[in-house]
């Protein structure tokens, strides 16, 4: 297992979480571009502010820090606005996806992308790792590029593809769960889908899965939780939880809400290949009382 690393998409949803979660069991070299890592304290943690699609910065801070590994987990993440703004999604995810291949392919560290259930077209659920993705979307075709170009530089890389995930936020980043518990603690109404489902995980298992598979160079893996679910069934479930009234549910359905961005109907992921090393994430109703009591 390493013991320094180097953490891209620091001041993101899942980079927080993974910050919160292992640096006080890791050396961790938290990188961020435009918003602070927002973690201050926390026991092995350094904060870096680097533009990832600046190779030579890049490179440099990666002979200086000289980690045993690296997860690559930052991206321009949001689908609606890769459609809109393609030559950006094309900068970050794809251009210093491959930056980040070769240097670490040169230096011989370690290294685990992160990628997305939305490299797939949504029609063939359950996916697994050997089916061929099929993106509808900028970001999904741009995350799926990335995959291949990065193990076609580096062979000895690992891929991970992620569901859509929630949990606490530990910086400026959110996942859906907390615009929705806004809302609901508000009395707002919340739309949600009813035909549109993944394999939804909490981060904190997916941090834990994420370093499971760093140890597995070269391979692909999915880390779904274990419930295909709509968002409209994950929303009851976190009135039960938290204890709000279920009528501020509406559904809705994806025609109902036009996007920018095409919307496939059910991405959900087989992950039997992370459970054989050992993962095995949290049930949604589990997840959502921790976090509840530890929010």
């Amino acid at each position: 297992m390493p013991i320094k690393l180097l953490l891209t998409g620091a001041s993101g949803f899942l980079g927080g979480n993974f910050c919160k979660w292992y640096a006080d069991q890791f050396e961790i070299h938290a990188v961020w571009h435009q918003n602070p890592v927002g973690l201050p304290g926390l026991p092995g943690l350094s904060a870096h502010q680097v533009d990832i699609t600046d190779e030579t910065a890049l490179a440099s801070l990666i002979e200086t820090v000289k980690p045993d590994a690296v997860i690559h987990l930052a991206a321009y993440s949001d689908p609606n606005a890769c459609q809109l703004h393609p030559e950006v999604s094309e900068l970050v995810n794809i251009q210093a996806s491959e930056n980040m291949a070769s240097i670490c392919a040169g230096l011989k560290i370690p290294l685990l992308f992160a990628s997305t259930d939305l490299v797939f077209d949504g029609k063939a659920a359950p996916y697994a790792e050997k089916d061929v993705p099929a993106p509808v979307s900028t970001y999904g075709l741009h995350k799926s590029i990335a995959e291949q170009a990065i193990l076609d530089i580096y062979p000895n890389a690992t891929v991970c593809r992620l569901p859509l995930m929630y949990g606490n936020s530990y910086n400026t980043a959110n996942s859906f769960l907390q615009p929705m518990l806004q809302k609901l603690s508000n009395g707002e109404q919340v739309h949600l889908f009813t035909d549109e489902y993944r394999s939804v995980a909490s981060a904190r298992d997916v941090c834990k899965g994420l370093l499971m598979c760093l140890d597995n160079p070269g391979e692909i893996f999915h880390l779904g939780g274990n419930e295909r679910i709509s968002r409209y069934a994950f929303g009851k479930k976190t009135c039960e939880i938290f204890g709000y009234s279920e009528s501020l549910l509406v559904k809705s359905k994806q025609k109902d809400v036009p996007m920018p961005a095409p919307r496939p109907k059910d991405v959900s992921l087989s992950s039997e290949k992370a459970n054989n090393l050992g993962w095995m994430p949290g049930n949604i109703d589990t997840e959502l009382l921790f976090i509840k009591e530890n929010n």
